[in-house]
């Protein structure tokens, strides 16, 4: 699933006429396919969780690496969202933020790909990420969540009350409370008070499912 929603995207960020052009190169749904094979293979079992590779390389020929230009820093954030993505569906943590970058190598023919992943240690940046394509970068400041627009994240539902929850970023994690909703404050579909979430919970303010990203 994580990889056919990033092929969407991908096709998006490309018109017909240039997906044309890379018959014989180097496809980014391709790019995203090898990622999360070697991501798989290189994914290691730790005390309590999964750690997947966090740092991403991507070596492309000559005649490849021109067909990106201008496509370059979109297809990489596409990218990363799929290594998030597919992290996410296999249940993998990292050890640091998420970090895709492309290189040219002059070694590959046109149509030969290169990627090599590796565990790069740092503190992640957390973010409520909305299903919808929103994204809040959270701090150790409990930010307000709620439908008016004095909220430092707005959630446009009339099932969200006006001021419904707080979430701040924790050494431990994301911390999570319910401000007295009307209609309360759902993880994994049970109503919370006061709680830390993870990137494996589902977050739920009325009618708007949100999760946690730490990469």
């Amino acid at each position: 699933m994580a990889l056919k929603n990033v092929e969407s995207r991908l096709e998006r960020l490309f018109d017909r006429t240039f997906a044309k052009g890379l018959r014989s190169h180097v496809q980014p749904i391709e790019i995203a396919q090898r990622i999360a094979r070697e991501l798989d293979l290189a994914a290691r079992i730790g005390p309590s969780s999964t750690m997947a590779p966090n740092d991403i390389r991507i070596f492309l020929s000559a005649e490849d690496t021109p067909r990106f230009h201008g496509f370059e820093q979109s297809t990489i954030d596409e990218l990363a969202s799929s290594v998030r993505e597919h992290a996410l569906q296999e249940s993998y943590d990292f050890v640091g933020p998420v970090s895709v970058q492309i290189f040219e190598d002059t070694s590959l023919t046109m149509g030969q790909l290169g990627i090599r992943v590796n565990f790069v240690s740092g503190r992640p940046q957390p973010k409520l990420v909305s299903m919808h394509g929103g994204q809040y970068n959270l701090s150790e400041r409990p930010q307000i969540i709620g439908r008016t627009a004095e909220c430092d994240i707005m959630v446009a539902d009339p099932n969200v009350s006006r001021r419904h929850a707080e979430i701040w970023s924790t050494p431990d994690g994301v911390g999570l409370r319910d401000l007295g909703s009307t209609n309360g404050t759902l993880v994994n579909g049970r109503r919370i008070e006061t709680v830390l979430v993870t990137p494996h919970d589902e977050i739920s303010f009325g009618s708007q499912v949100f999760r946690i990203e730490l990469a």
